[in-house]
């Protein structure tokens, strides 16, 4: 099979058109550093790529040079550098960091945690009234940047898609190299255990059972108590406490109304009013204590 098929190759033509084509199988380090500077427009045996504004910005920001990208360039192409491509590398990288975005601790309590900065007045402006960036929610601060609740790292992506200039810095305002990778590992949440889908069942079956049980049980309550009040019958009632325990009260039932009833505690000769829910059991008093 090795002798049947075509052998890689290492070299590529440039053109003016700033089209890039490989004669062959590009061998897959040429092909993964072309990628970084270049978009693939075929895949085939012979592919061909091209070079934008946009992907000679992607390779800056990647930590690529002018002088890095010319030179790989070069030292692959079987045509030299067209001017037009040396005109483009040249001027993009004289643009790349217009826009700088850092991070900075926000005293004034204004919820800012990235700042965005250029010596371009014209190009700020243009930023913050872009609609494709207003979920960054830029605004200008007062000494004339502009700041965002979102970290540095998601601004500054988030410029790079829209195809702007934009390099990061540190504190020191040297401008640093975000690894796009390592930022979409990081901002991807931790995958959870899958539920256990029985537990879950059997939980909801419990408390649908707990609460029906509820529900039949409180009529049945109301009626004792209805009857007891009719009958001017003294009832020993069972009353559930928040710790888990119960307490019984000696009473006579006077009234019973909005899920709440009224009695007079015997013992303590005093009128007591009890929630429904709170009593867990009634009985009656054949003889006065």
């Amino acid at each position: 099979m090795a002798k049947a098929l075509p052998g890689e190759v290492d070299k590529v033509y440039l053109q003016h058109d700033l089209s890039v084509v490989s004669p062959g199988p590009l061998n897959p380090t040429v092909d993964m550093r072309l990628r970084s500077m270049a978009e693939v427009e075929s895949r085939a045996l012979a592919s061909s790529y091209r070079i934008t504004p946009e992907s000679i910005n992607r390779a800056l920001s990647s930590g690529d040079t002018a002088a890095t990208i010319l030179e790989f360039l070069s030292s692959i192409s079987l045509t030299g550098i067209p001017q037009p491509l040396d005109y483009l590398v040249s001027e993009s990288a004289g643009r790349f960091g217009l826009l700088r975005v850092g991070s900075f601790v926000d005293a004034s309590g204004s919820g800012a945690h990235s700042y965005l900065r250029s010596t371009d007045a014209n190009l700020l402006a243009t930023v913050l009234v872009d609609q494709r960036l207003a979920p960054l929610a830029l605004r200008r601060a007062s000494d004339g940047r502009a700041v965002s609740r979102f970290a540095r790292d998601v601004v500054f992506f988030t410029l790079a898609d829209a195809r702007y200039p934009v390099a990061a810095e540190n504190a020191a305002g040297q401008v640093v190299i975000i690894d796009r990778n390592v930022f979409a590992r990081e901002s991807t949440p931790a995958p959870t255990k899958p539920a256990d889908s029985a537990a879950i069942i059997v939980e909801r079956v419990r408390r649908n059972t707990t609460a029906a049980e509820q529900e039949s049980a409180t009529p049945w309550l109301e009626r004792q108590l209805e009857l007891a009040i009719k009958a001017k019958m003294t009832l020993v009632v069972t009353v559930a406490t928040p710790d888990g325990g119960t307490i019984d009260y000696v009473l006579e039932p006077a009234s019973l109304s909005n899920g709440r009833l009224r009695a007079r505690d015997r013992k303590a000769d005093i009128e007591r009013t009890l929630p429904l829910s709170r009593i867990a059991s009634v009985s009656e008093v054949t003889a006065a204590p």
